[in-house]
């Protein structure tokens, strides 16, 4: 191209000076609209404003009277910065440590329910200490002959059964749980519906013997035997009667035998239901005052008479009280259950004459409590099941808490109340 020319330079293309010519100026630097030219100084040069030989600070010095706006912005960031740094060191040391996390404890198991002050017997329904009313039961087979009157025991036994053995005696089979006593007795032999009582308590018996039929059961049935033939040194003789009459253990005795052969638990049977007790209301008579049992001669009639006071009953035997031996006391019972129940006379597989009664079996009965007499039926299902006691509408009939005498009568046989 001619340097002469006026034509422009192609795009993109490098323009070297001519030679022998001089460059443009370099146009002043513009802060904002309205600062000053401020063309650059030559390396050592002096900042306007500023003497020569100042120190460092009054160079910032002029340097920020030089430079207004910007000392400003810089004032205003550095302003910011520490106030920034001042607020995160702040919330530093101030900051609050995490809580721990909450401790997660098993629940405490609810407290066990207090245990009872005192248990129902399972044998005559009084309340009693627990481990009293988890004592073992035990059945004493007592005899009732004349030259065995009186008797010991009898008057401590929470269940009597009194049933006729051979020749219109009456014999007994008496239960014991909370009560003891130091003699019982005159002890005699087994009968086969003896047995089957003693099965409903699942009752270990005292006893001398039996007739043939009864201890025929013994095995086949379970009964727990508590045989004076077997376990001797658990019985003794008196002195001051004359035998049969005169065969005696005792309640101490009894422990010890049910303990050495395992029989020391507690007893196990379905309680007889109770009610509590409802005499006749103040100035109103008991409706059945007197109660009296024919069981065969002269002898053997059994009377009981109503006593308010106690709401229980007096028993009474050939005409005078029949009192217990070991504490001279007459003998009170707080129910009274007549079972109706067929028997009939026979003889042993060995030829003994013996008593056969219905049991198990059903028939009619009464119960007398409260001074009144309640009517129905009982009903005996197997060798081991309890006595039920129903009333005329096929509700079971409760007893009163306390000590019960079953009078088994035989059917024909004539009961006055």
């Amino acid at each position: 191209m001619d340097p002469n020319t006026n034509a422009s330079p192609r795009p993109g293309a490098v323009v070297k000076p001519q030679s022998g010519t001089t460059p443009p100026p370099i146009k002043p630097i513009q802060f904002g609209p309205s600062a000053q030219p401020n063309p650059i100084l030559p390396a050592g040069a002096p900042i306007p404003g500023q003497q020569p030989g100042a120190t460092r600070r009054q160079r910032l010095l002029a340097w920020i009277k030089a430079h207004p706006r910007r000392s400003a912005a810089i004032a205003a960031i550095s302003l910011l910065v520490v106030s920034a740094a001042g607020y995160a060191t702040f919330k530093y040391l101030t900051k609050q440590p995490p809580a721990p996390p909450a401790e997660t404890t098993a629940p405490a198991p609810p407290p066990a329910p207090p245990k009872p002050a005192t248990k129902p017997s399972p044998l005559t329904g009084v309340e009693l200490e627990p481990a009293l009313a988890e004592r073992p039961v035990s059945a004493v087979i007592i005899e009732n002959h004349p030259n065995a009157r009186p008797q010991s025991g009898l008057g401590q036994a929470g269940v009597v059964y009194e049933a006729l053995a051979e020749g219109g005696i009456t014999r007994f089979m008496a239960l014991y749980l909370e009560q003891r006593a130091p003699a019982l007795g005159p002890i005699r032999s087994v009968r086969t519906y003896f047995v089957d009582w003693a099965l409903e308590f699942d009752a270990p018996v005292a006893h001398v013997g039996g007739n043939a039929d009864a201890l025929d059961l013994v095995a086949p049935l379970g009964l727990k035997s508590l045989t004076q033939f077997a376990h001797p040194g658990s019985y003794y003789r008196s002195r001051d009667r004359f035998a049969p009459h005169n065969a005696y253990t005792s309640s101490d005795l009894l422990d010890q035998l049910l303990a050495k052969l395992g029989f020391n638990q507690p007893a196990k049977f379905k309680p007889s239901p109770r009610k509590p007790d409802s005499p006749p209301a103040a100035g109103t008579a008991a409706t059945a005052p007197t109660i009296g049992i024919n069981y065969s001669y002269r002898g053997f009639q059994v009377e009981y008479r109503y006593d308010a006071a106690t709401n229980s009953y007096a028993r009474f035997m050939a005409g005078a009280p029949h009192v217990d031996r070991n504490d001279g006391k007459q003998i009170m019972a707080k129910n009274v259950v007549v079972q109706y129940m067929p028997t009939r006379y026979g003889v042993t597989r060995i030829g003994e004459a013996t008593v056969i009664m219905g049991t198990p079996g059903s028939g009619q009965a009464v119960v007398f409590r409260d001074g009144g007499a309640v009517t129905g039926t009982w009903s005996k299902a197997s060798h081991r099941e309890r006595t039920v006691l129903k009333d005329t509408t096929g509700a079971e009939i409760p007893l009163n808490a306390g000590n019960t005498w079953y009078s088994i009568v035989p059917v024909g046989r004539s009961v006055s109340y």
